[in-house]
């Protein structure tokens, strides 16, 4: 089979297109054949090897594969060849305090499978556990399905899960070009809030306002605090989606009302920050982090994506072998949505 392959930490010139053997799929295990792949930042923090989970080289990247199951391995039941499948980032344990109460995300002894501690999505073919296995309903798209998996679920976790999200609050979510930043303008508006979103770019602004998005801030010429207090009569809002880090962590420490909550999931632009400690208890504010997502929660976003309720973004489609113009893309922050990689062609 064919897959993107890097041998040494660094930049996307480190990427190759090799021909590796066909994995085989173990004892309650399926392979299956790759048609569609999101990229995400998270495969630039391991491929540069700055991901703080375990990477060795050479290793295959890609943390999101949907396709068709094309083998099965021993002993599994419930699922046949051909069925339509996306695959869960996580084999999880089953057994632990977290697995067992809904919050597998957080599994004590979980096997990080896809594109981190084992081959990714890159390629033609990977093999999953069953547990991993979330199925794709008919009226979603194997590419909407590669832009929904990652995107919808985590902003679902972070919004309604973690955050608690109620109808009539008013949400700022932060780069709302990105991918989780344009689903998250949807989960929020779905869930009857007021938004407000940023970007250094207007028509990236009007685009998310297509999608819901109620005020749009220029950051590039309006401090985003003083924007979003302008815009809520000096009152704040009462959740701040946060997935940048750096100076972008403190200006939603700021643009939060009282008893505020901020909810983070990454820190692409700076993992360290300073924080002052004074206003934060004074105001009430919380700072919520949150991790991944559950299957449940892919499989409610496939159903709303079926039902036309959320609209997956897809900004370009590339071919295996457009692996580093796909990722030079992504990391220019020159686009909308998600970009997907189509190891299997187009579906």
């Amino acid at each position: 089979m064919q897959a993107v392959v890097f041998n040494e930490f660094g930049h996307s010139d480190v990427l190759r297109l090799e021909e590796l053997p066909d994995p085989e799929p173990g004892p309650g295990e399926v392979l299956v054949d790759v048609t569609a792949t999101a990229l995400n930042h998270l495969d630039v923090d391991v491929r540069e090897g700055t991901s703080r989970f375990p990477v060795e080289c050479p290793h295959v990247p890609g943390v999101e594969p949907v396709g068709r199951i094309a083998a099965l391995g021993e002993g599994v039941e419930g699922w046949q060849v051909g069925d339509r499948v996306a695959v869960y980032l996580i084999a999880t344990c089953g057994a632990c305090r977290y697995c067992v109460t809904g919050r597998e995300s957080l599994c004590t002894a979980p096997d990080w499978f896809v594109g981190m501690g084992s081959p990714g999505a890159y390629a033609e073919r990977v093999t999953c556990k069953t547990s991993q296995l979330v199925r794709v309903p008919d009226g979603v798209s194997d590419i909407e399905a590669a832009a929904t998996n990652i995107a919808f679920a985590t902003a679902w976790h972070m919004l309604v899960t973690r955050a608690r999200l109620r109808p009539g609050e008013s949400v700022l979510v932060n780069s709302v070009g990105s991918g989780i930043g344009s689903a998250a303008v949807q989960v929020a508006k779905l869930a009857g809030a007021f938004v407000i979103g940023t970007s250094s770019r207007a028509d990236k602004l009007e685009k998310a306002k297509e999608l819901g998005l109620d005020v749009g801030i220029d950051y590039t010429s309006e401090k985003i605090s003083e924007a979003v207090m302008r815009v809520t009569n000096d009152q704040g809002v009462d959740i701040v989606y946060e997935h940048v880090g750096g100076e972008l962590f403190q200006e939603g420490l700021e643009s939060l009302a009282k008893d505020g909550r901020l909810v983070t999931c990454g820190a692409h632009s700076g993992e360290v920050v300073p924080f002052d400690i004074i206003p934060f208890f004074r105001r009430q504010l919380s700072v919520i982090g949150s991790f991944v997502f559950t299957r449940e929660e892919v499989e409610l976003c496939f159903r709303l994506v079926a039902q036309g309720s959320l609209r997956p973004q897809i900004a370009a489609t590339f071919p295996l072998e457009k692996v580093k113009e796909a990722t030079d893309l992504m990391e220019s922050r020159d686009f909308f949505g998600k970009i997907i990689l189509l190891p299997g062609g187009r579906s």
